[in-house]
């Protein structure tokens, strides 16, 4: 909910000023359009088991077997809801910091510039990064097998959407491209850029 509620002004604002946010990438292979389908159908049902353990809902469209809880840990729980309020903060930042560069999908025709500034400078994926620790503070909170299998395919799942971003931003901004990807990582950069004097 906390996610939708940062993404749906943020489209909406970009929808009045003519920008299309929903972009669908007509050069996928069908390789990459599977690896879509699996990210929503993942993500999808991560949402509803996430409400489903909150509300203690009988209906889980996973197996029982799967469902079943590895562990009931405070600390663990704990750790969870820190995992979960980071992504909820960086998701935040990453959407408000690609500005109109925001899309669902690969805008080939109107992208956006290069965003270097803010999160970015720390993260080269932040909304990406924002759902592996939302799926994996979700597995902490409730200690279910089926939410690490969830938290452990989106998390590939992604990393796949990430490399293929990843091929784009390389052909659109080249050189500009590489700089930012020697100084900032993937996921986290834990250095911090010496600024010269």
């Amino acid at each position: 909910m906390c996610l939708a509620f940062l993404a749906l002004p943020r489209a909406f604002l970009l929808y009045k000023r003519g920008i299309r946010v929903l972009v669908v990438d007509r050069q996928r292979t069908p390789r990459q359009i599977l690896v879509d389908l699996l990210a929503m159908v993942c993500l999808l049902l991560w949402s509803y088991e996430l409400v489903a353990c909150a509300w203690s809902v009988k209906f889980h469209p996973v197996p029982a077997r799967l469902a079943v809880a590895l562990f009931d840990s405070v600390p663990l729980k704990v750790a969870g809801g820190f995992l979960m309020t980071a992504g909820v903060v960086i998701y935040g930042l990453g959407t408000r910091g690609l500005g109109e560069s925001w899309r669902l999908g690969i805008d080939r025709k109107k992208a956006g510039p290069l965003m270097q500034d803010g999160i970015f400078a720390r993260t080269r994926n932040p909304i990406y990064l924002s759902f592996d620790l939302l799926l994996t503070g979700t597995f902490f909170v409730h200690g279910r097998l089926h939410l690490l299998l969830l938290a452990l395919v989106v998390g590939i799942v992604m990393h796949l959407q990430i490399l293929r971003e990843e091929r784009f931003l390389n052909e659109r901004y080249g050189d500009s491209f590489g700089s930012y990807c020697a100084s900032v990582g993937r996921y986290l950069t834990w250095t911090r850029k010496h600024q010269k004097v």
